[in-house]
């Protein structure tokens, strides 16, 4: 009992002198009317000026952080990869025409004949110039209910893909697949085409079989390659490390897409798409699409690069057409990350 008394009695002390040394510092501060100019802003209705509190650097940190995570602009830039660039057949030349999209404007609709597969030998084919029809309107913003347990896909036909039931022995990776999966189950009553899931790993190169189109009903996933935007890759080696919702950026957005409008645009076959997150928010406005494209190719290449559209070859543009038109859920991310 004696011993806790006496370090009562030397931790009040202590208080005592540390309150005071406090408030003799507070003294000297009050004393010191030095102010520095850079932290002066003119007032734009006189010309007086006023003094802007400093911020600490910790705060500010964190709220660089919360922006990074949930501001409009959606940028995000991750670290270069440690991996070597694999080994490619050659590259492809990057995309030389960036589509515009005004509100209101019309553009010519497919014809379903173009989205039938193409007779064995027959070359697709393509659209020199884009035509006109009326653009959808972009979804409706709705309150969803909470997330479910996510609804795994029937493994009891293994070899059923999307779209033509050729297996090409694609894997999606587990942890994109789950957060699609959540996201599915959680905004069921936006999605209209419930058949089909686009998952895009932009963590892989591009010389990799990245885009996934999952079967919901049979479990079977289709593997193709897909283009990611050049601002996303500024030094052209096949890796994406920058992420931006910003306009004329050219870089890849992350989040969740919402398939739209099926139209014939400056690239040929193109599918609109609606941004879900406020990473990929603009992607309507940016013309960020879907589309087929000469700079992408089924090979082992480095691919070309976008303005920010998931470009895909012109083989497999009618698969994925087909596969995820009419509201489908198309989900862009990074495995093995937070993103």
């Amino acid at each position: 009992m004696k011993k806790i008394l006496i370090f009562s009695l030397s931790l009040i002390l202590s208080s005592g002198a540390l309150m005071a040394k406090n408030m003799e510092e507070m003294r000297k501060s009050s004393e010191d009317i030095s102010i520095h100019t850079g932290s002066l802003t003119k007032s734009a209705a006189t010309t007086q000026y006023q003094v802007s509190p400093p911020v600490p650097v910790l705060i500010k940190a964190i709220v660089n952080f919360f922006k990074l995570l949930f501001g409009a602009n959606g940028d995000i830039e991750i670290a270069n990869p440690c991996r070597e660039v694999p080994q490619v057949d050659g590259t492809l030349e990057d995309d030389k025409v960036e589509e515009q999209y005004t509100e209101g404007s019309t553009y010519t609709p497919l014809d379903p004949a173009e989205l039938q597969e193409p007779a064995a030998g027959q070359q697709p084919q393509q659209y020199q110039q884009p035509h006109q029809y009326q653009q959808q309107q972009p979804p409706q913003q709705q309150q969803f209910p909470q997330a479910q347990q996510p609804q795994q896909p029937r493994q009891d036909q293994p070899g059923q893909t999307a779209a033509d039931g050729a297996d090409r022995g694609g894997t999606v990776p587990e942890d994109l697949k789950a957060k699609a999966l959540v996201y599915f189950n959680a905004h069921s009553d936006q999605i209209k085409n419930k058949r089909y899931i686009g998952i895009v790993d932009f963590s892989a190169h591009s010389s990799k079989e990245r885009f996934f189109i999952l079967d919901m009903q049979s479990g079977g996933v289709h593997a193709l390659h897909v283009a990611h935007g050049s601002g996303s890759d500024p030094d052209a080696d096949g890796y994406a490390t920058r992420f931006s919702n910003v306009p004329n950026s050219k870089a890849s957005s992350l989040g969740f897409y919402l398939t739209g409008a099926l139209y014939a645009g400056s690239h040929g076959k193109s599918m609109r798409l609606h941004g879900l997150s406020s990473t990929n928010s603009n992607a309507l406005s940016r013309a960020v699409v879907v589309h087929e494209s000469a700079y992408v190719k089924e090979a082992r290449m480095r691919q070309g690069r976008s303005f920010g559209c998931l470009a895909v070859s012109a083989t497999e543009i009618r698969k994925v057409l087909n596969s995820l038109s009419g509201g489908a859920l198309i989900y862009a991310g990074l495995s093995n990350s937070e993103f």
